[in-house]
């Protein structure tokens, strides 16, 4: 089973618009559904919490692109654990209040 690193870029495929920059651009694609999802939905009354949607997004795709080398699966896989963790986080713990 082969593993990709992102720091590095071993494993992945390190041509422009490759595997590699595939997963950073995908990691940055993720920060701003957070961060616009922060704004329109926590702003709105919907329980956010931002530790969630933070670790809940991140940890997943970082598991996922690191045995799988996909970027694709890795992004669909954050975004799912970011709202589960965001709005499952927010329901037990709060929004964090802002």
């Amino acid at each position: 089973m082969d593993t990709c690193n992102l720091m590095t870029g071993v494993g992945f495929n390190l041509d422009i618009m490759g595997g590699f920059s595939v997963a950073w651009l995908a990691m940055v694609l993720l920060f701003f559904i957070i961060i616009f999802a922060r704004k329109w939905l926590g702003e709105s009354g919907v329980p956010f919490n931002d530790i969630g949607a933070w670790v809940g997004g991140y940890l997943p795709y970082i598991l996922i692109v690191t045995f799988t080398c996909s970027a694709k699966w890795a992004l669909a896989g954050g975004i799912v654990g970011f709202v589960v963790g965001a709005f499952f986080a927010g329901t037990l713990f709060g929004d964090g209040g802002y």
